[in-house]
């Protein structure tokens, strides 16, 4: 069962990462491209495996809370995707911070909706 839900997993994952480039007429050639990561999918589906990568390590370190991991690097990738697609403003820079709350909540949710099940 745990195998058949984390292929679900992944399969929902590419789906979402292809439907973004579809969305753009191209398939995608490489795993992420800025345009890709400055939109909420994409920077919800990277914010979800970088949190996933580092909250092992930053636990056993440091006692911080994973929401605010999650919102600390959703706000990175937001920056920089921002930085490298439209250029970093400050304009910019304030609505990249909103997004990176919606991209942090939904990165948890999704979380909950998968990986969480797994470790039940």
């Amino acid at each position: 069962m745990k195998k058949l839900l984390l292929c679900l997993v992944l399969l929902t994952t590419m789906l979402l990462t292809c439907s973004v480039a579809l969305a753009e007429g191209e398939l995608p050639t490489e795993p992420f491209t800025w345009e890709q990561l400055a939109t909420i999918a994409g920077a919800t589906l990277a914010t979800l495996l970088v949190v996933q990568l580092l909250k092992l390590p930053i636990d056993k370190v440091w006692k911080i809370p994973t929401r605010l991991v999650a919102y600390v690097i959703a706000l990175i990738i937001m920056i920089l995707a921002t930085h490298f697609t439209a250029g970093l403003t400050w304009e910019n820079a304030i609505l990249a911070a909103v997004n990176a709350v919606i991209v942090a909540l939904a990165a948890m949710g999704s979380y909950e909706l998968t990986f969480a099940k797994l470790e039940e």
